[in-house]
């Protein structure tokens, strides 16, 4: 399989440290996007596919040249790195994910 294909598999462990629930709590979501970087070493490539996003533009984010606002990108980003429900809360979106997201993540 590619490596932009591995999904992308943070540890539960990574979803409860403060700086990850405070950037979570922020609405940060190129922080989010770093830790997931840092706990599960994926790529940018890797972290767009997942999410459903050009790599161009998971770098846009990072570096704090765009934000996201909408919330179906919100949702999209949960479901693609499979927060588990107390992070999603934090975030924002609705806890739970559409049922072949959470097959996905198991």
């Amino acid at each position: 399989m590619p490596p932009a294909l591995v999904p992308v598999e943070m540890p539960s462990w990574a979803w409860e440290r403060a700086e990850v629930r405070q950037a979570l709590r922020a609405r940060n979501v190129g922080a989010v996007f770093r830790y997931v970087q840092q706990y599960a070493g994926a790529s940018q490539a890797r972290i767009a596919t997942a999410v459903g996003m050009q790599q161009a533009r998971v770098n846009e984010i990072i570096n704090g040249r765009r934000e996201v606002a909408r919330l179906d990108v919100y949702e999209r980003i949960a479901d693609g790195l499979c927060m588990p429900d107390d992070a999603r809360h934090l975030l924002g979106p609705a806890a739970g994910t559409r049922e072949t997201e959470r097959r996905r993540c198991l």
